[in-house]
């Protein structure tokens, strides 16, 4: 039986690039892998953060993934909240969720002083939207500075947008209609672990992974040993999946 597809949902001012470190990893374990771009970022950077638009992008990406059956979502950061926004909306193709550097409950002030950090970041010395490659080879690495960077960075502009954006979001409410597995996986050192047990108790079947390493964008500081993390977060949920309904997890899908 083979595994079931993958969407994959960058981060802030990043694209779709944040996930080339896992795309071999990923493809050689029989993954299809769909990687959008949320509006203002990588191939969209000409469009203006929607809420609406965000989520209507990933909806469309789990349907028209490969095959008929489930499909996992995957989100980092930002891509990590509106991935639950999404699995509160209960599409119909949802296999499992993994939202990772997301275990937050957003709100308009939370949003307000995040987007102050990150413009307060970016008057750091080579930190602005055209960043230094000498500081994130620092901090990410070679391999992860390019993939960070391969798609363009998004304005602050766009980065104050889509906070103010999430910031009324209720992940709370989300996870609790989420019926399909929900895990949280994030590196030990992630700044956005504020609220990672009370969101794994709102889902249903919920589970916490914190890696014994990293940070916020540990898929690029360790891409090795977060995608055989990953791997093993996505094969059990298939496992439980096809324990508890066999017939949804190999040919298809009711809503969840």
């Amino acid at each position: 039986m083979s595994p079931w597809p993958v969407v994959l949902v960058h981060g802030a001012r990043t694209s779709r690039s944040q996930w080339d470190l896992q795309l071999p990893g990923l493809r050689a374990a029989g993954h299809e892998v769909l990687t959008p771009d949320l509006p203002g970022h990588g191939t969209r950077r000409a469009e203006p953060f929607l809420l609406e638009a965000a989520l209507a992008g990933i909806e469309d990406a789990l349907a028209t993934a490969p095959g008929q059956g489930p499909v996992h979502l995957v989100g980092s950061s930002l891509g990590g909240l509106l991935a639950i926004a999404v699995a509160g909306r209960r599409p119909a193709r949802l296999g499992s969720l993994t939202a990772c550097g997301a275990a937050v409950r957003p709100s308009p002030l939370t949003a307000r002083l995040y987007a102050a950090l990150i413009a307060a970041t970016d008057r750091l010395p080579g930190a602005g939207a055209d960043a230094d490659p000498r500081l994130l080879r620092l901090l990410l690495g070679a391999d992860g500075s390019r993939a960070y960077l391969r798609g363009g960075r998004a304005d602050l502009e766009t980065v104050g947008s889509a906070l103010r954006a999430v910031g009324p979001l209720d992940p709370l409410r989300d996870l609790h209609r989420t019926q399909a597995p929900v895990t949280f996986l994030h590196g030990r050192f992630d700044q956005l672990r504020l609220h990672e047990r009370s969101l794994t108790a709102a889902a249903a079947h919920g589970r916490l992974v914190v890696l014994p390493y990293g940070t916020h964008l540990v898929n690029l500081t360790r891409p090795g040993r977060y995608t055989a993390e990953l791997l093993r977060v996505l094969a059990s949920a298939e496992g439980a999946a096809r324990a508890e309904d066999p017939a949804r997890a190999a040919r298809g899908s009711s809503a969840v």
